[in-house]
C-alpha cells in the first residue's frame, strides 16, 4: 500500500516549488491572458513562436508544439532528463526539504532504468577516485609532472578532479574488487573488451584524465590526453552512454553553476573548444569558461548556457577549423536567445597558448573588445574575399548586405553600412540604396524553426533508417563508383554524428580535397571513430559494382529522402495546427503542399 507520509511530502514539495518560479529559471515567461507563455525550453523542441504555457492556478505546464505537459515534478524530469526520484530530490534540495524515510521503494518509482543509472554513476565516481589516486603513485609521476608543466597547480587538480591512467589492467581489477560486473563497467564506457584476447582493459589507458561532470556534480564521462607525442589523436573521450549524451553536455557546468550561485548573476560566460582551455583559463583566474563536447553546438547546449547567463563570448581557436566551428554554432546560440559576441585570437592560437604568450591581461583585453555577432560576420567576410579584385569585391558586397539585413535595428544597420563604406570606398548613399533593394527582394517570409534530428545513442538498435544512412556514407567514403558526393546535398541524417560526417565530406569536396575516412577522422576527432568504423565496415557486406548493388544504394538514398520529407510534413502539420499567426500558418501550409508533391514524385518514381 502507498506510503501516506510520502504522499503528504509530495504535496508539500509541490506547494514549496511554485511552478512559475521553477520554470522561470529555464526560460523567460511572459504573462498573457490567464497564463504564462514562452518558447518551449524542453529538450528536442526548438521554436521561435511561443507555444509553451504555464498555468499558475492549476500548477501545471503544457507545450502545444511538442505536446508535453504535467506538474512541476514532470517539468524537472523533462528539462533535466531525470528520473522521478532524481526530480524529487532536485526539488527537495531547492526547497531545503529533508527527504522522508520510505517503507516501500515503489513509492519512489524506482524502475530498472533508474537502478542502472545509479549503478553507472557509482562506477564513474569510483573510477574518478581511482584515477586521482594514481597521481600519488610512482607510476603517476610523469603525468603529475606534465600537469605541472601545463601550469596547473594542486588547487586546479582538486577543482577539476584531474588524474591519470597508468596501465590497461588496474582499473578493471579495481572495479571488479569493489563488486561491479564487467557488464556494468562496459555500460558506462570506462572499460573496453577485446574479443580476440577475451580481456577487459581501461578505455583511457596511459592518459592524463579529465572527468566530465554534469551540473549536479555527477561524473558522467572521462576525457583522456596522451602526454607524449604519438601518431594517433591526443584526446579521447569515453563513448556516449545513457548518462552521457555528448550534445547535451557542457564541460565545467558544475563549477559555472556554483559561480553563478555565489555571484548571483554572471555578466557573460566564455565558450571555448575544449576542456584543457577551460582548465587553463580557470588557472589564470578566469572562472566563467565552459566548453562544448566537440565544436558542433546543439540547441540543448545553447539552452544550458542560457541558464547561467544571457551573454556568451565565443572564444574558439584562431585556426581555420576553429573559425568554421564558430560560424556553425553561433546562429544556434543566437536563436536560443543569447546575446552572442565573438573574439578572434591572433596568430592561430588557442586561449591557453595566447595567455602563456601574451599574459592573462592581454586575453582579458580581447574579451573587452569582443565583437557582436553581426560585426564578426562582416570582419570574417573581409578576410574571406579579396576586396581589391573586382569580382571578389562584388561577391563580398552581396554577402555583406545580406549580413547587415539580419539586423532589425536601424541605427545598427546605418553603423554597419558606414563601416562597409570605409572598407570598400563606396559611398554610404549607394550602399543604402543597394541595401533597400536587397531588402525588398528579401520580402517578408515567415521563418519556421527547423526540426531537430533525433538523438540516437549506442544503446539503441539499428533501425532501417540508420542502416541506410550508414550505407550511403560508406559507399562515398569507400570511393564506390556510383556513389556521388552530390547525393549528400540536402539529405538530413538522424544523428548529430552522421550529420557532421556528411557535412565534413561536403566541405572537403568544396575545397577540392581528397576524401577518405582518415581525413574525416582527423578533422572531426577520435570520438567519431566508433561510428566511422560502423559505416566503413559495410563495404564487407557486398557494396560491389553489380546492378543489384547500385539499385540498393539508390534505394537507400531515396529512402532517406522520403523519410526526411515525411518527418518534415508531420512537423509542419503540427506547426500549422498550433500557430496563431495567419501568415506563418499559410506559409506552413504552402510548405506542406510543396513537400507532399516532392514525396509523391519520389513514390511515383519508385513504382516506375
Amino acid at each position: 500500500m502507498p506510503d501516506q507520509n510520502f504522499q503528504k511530502f509530495i504535496e508539500e514539495l509541490k506547494s514549496r516549488n511554485e511552478i512559475v518560479e521553477v520554470v522561470s529559471a529555464y526560460c523567460q515567461l511572459e504573462r498573457r491572458g490567464g497564463g504564462y507563455w514562452a518558447c518551449c525550453p524542453l529538450p528536442g523542441h526548438m521554436e521561435k513562436t511561443p507555444s509553451f504555457c504555464v498555468n499558475q492556478a492549476g500548477q501545471f505546464f503544457k507545450c502545444f508544439g511538442c505536446q508535453r505537459g504535467g506538474d512541476v515534478i514532470t517539468f524537472i524530469m523533462e528539462v533535466e532528463s531525470l528520473s522521478y526520484m532524481e526530480a524529487v530530490k532536485f526539488l527537495a534540495n531547492r526547497a531545503n526539504m529533508d527527504l522522508p524515510e520510505l517503507s516501500y521503494k515503489d513509492d519512489w518509482k524506482v524502475d530498472e532504468n533508474a537502478k542502472n543509472r545509479e549503478t553507472r554513476l557509482k562506477i564513474l565516481k569510483d573510477t574518478a577516485r581511482f584515477y586521482v589516486s594514481n597521481l600519488s603513485k610512482p607510476e603517476g609521476a610523469p603525468y603529475l609532472e606534465y600537469i605541472y608543466k601545463r601550469g596547473f597547480d594542486q588547487t586546479t587538480i582538486r577543482t577539476f578532479g584531474l588524474g591519470c591512467s597508468t596501465d590497461y589492467k588496474s582499473l578493471p581489477k579495481y572495479l571488479r574488487e569493489k563488486g561491479y560486473s564487467y557488464e556494468d563497467m562496459l555500460s558506462c564506457g570506462v572499460v573496453s573488451y577485446n574479443k580476440d584476447t577475451q580481456e577487459y582493459s581501461d578505455f583511457e589507458a596511459h592518459r592524463m584524465i579529465v572527468p566530465i561532470i554534469d551540473s549536479f556534480s555527477n561524473v558522467i564521462a572521462f576525457g583522456g590526453r596522451v602526454i607524449e607525442k604519438t601518431d594517433f589523436a591526443k584526446y579521447k573521450n569515453t563513448r556516449e552512454t545513457s548518462v552521457f549524451v555528448k550534445n547535451r553536455a557542457l564541460f565545467n557546468a558544475n563549477n559555472i553553476k556554483k559561480l553563478k550561485r555565489e555571484m548571483g548573476t554572471l555578466p557573460y560566460v566564455i565558450l571555448v573548444e575544449g576542456y584543457m582551455d577551460v582548465i587553463a583559463l580557470h588557472t589564470a583566474g578566469i572562472k566563467n569558461a565552459i566548453a562544448s563536447m566537440g565544436t558542433s553546438l546543439t540547441v540543448e547546449q545553447a539552452r544550458l548556457i542560457l541558464r547561467y547567463s544571457d551573454t556568451v563570448i565565443v572564444s574558439y581557436d584562431g585556426d581555420a577549423a576553429g573559425q568554421k566551428a564558430t560560424f556553425r554554432g553561433m546562429q544556434i546560440l543566437k536563436d536560443a536567445g543569447l546575446n552572442v559576441k565573438v573574439i578572434a585570437i591572433p596568430d592561430n592560437m588557442d586561449p591557453d597558448e595566447y595567455i602563456k604568450a601574451k599574459g592573462v591581461d592581454a586575453y582579458k583585453d580581447l574579451l573587452l573588445e569582443a565583437q557582436p555577432l553581426i560585426d564578426y560576420k562582416l570582419q570574417y567576410l573581409t578576410k574571406t574575399f579579396n576586396i581589391n579584385d573586382t569580382v571578389e569585391r562584388r561577391k563580398f558586397l552581396d554577402k555583406a548586405l545580406q549580413v547587415i539585413l539580419e539586423s532589425d535595428k536601424e541605427f545598427e544597420r546605418e553603423e554597419l553600412l558606414r563601416k562597409l563604406s570605409q572598407i570598400t570606398k563606396i559611398t554610404y548613399e549607394s550602399l543604402k540604396r543597394d541595401l533597400d533593394q536587397t531588402s525588398q527582394k528579401s520580402a517578408y517570409k515567415p521563418v519556421i524553426a527547423p526540426r531537430q534530428p533525433e538523438i540516437h545513442t549506442d544503446d539503441e538498435p539499428d533501425s532501417a533508417l540508420i542502416k541506410a544512412e550508414r550505407l550511403v556514407l560508406s559507399a562515398i567514403l569507400n570511393g564506390v563508383s556510383y556513389a556521388k558526393i552530390n547525393d549528400l546535398v540536402g539529405l538530413e541524417f538522424s544523428s548529430q554524428i552522421r550529420s557532421e560526417i556528411a557535412s565534413t565530406i561536403l566541405m572537403l569536396a568544396e575545397e577540392n580535397k581528397q576524401i577518405s575516412a582518415s581525413i574525416v577522422t582527423h578533422i572531426l576527432g577520435e570520438e567519431y571513430y566508433t561510428e566511422l568504423n560502423n559505416i566503413l565496415s559495410l563495404i564487407d557486406i557486398g557494396l560491389g559494382e553489380r546492378k543489384s548493388d547500385i539499385l540498393y544504394y539508390e534505394d537507400c538514398v531515396k529512402f532517406i529522402k522520403m523519410t526526411n520529407l515525411e518527418t518534415d510534413i508531420q512537423y509542419l502539420k503540427d506547426y500549422a495546427v498550433n500557430e496563431t499567426d495567419v501568415k506563418r500558418q499559410l506559409f506552413a501550409i504552402t510548405k506542406i503542399r510543396d513537400k507532399q508533391n516532392e514525396l509523391h514524385k519520389l513514390k511515383t518514381e519508385d513504382k516506375l
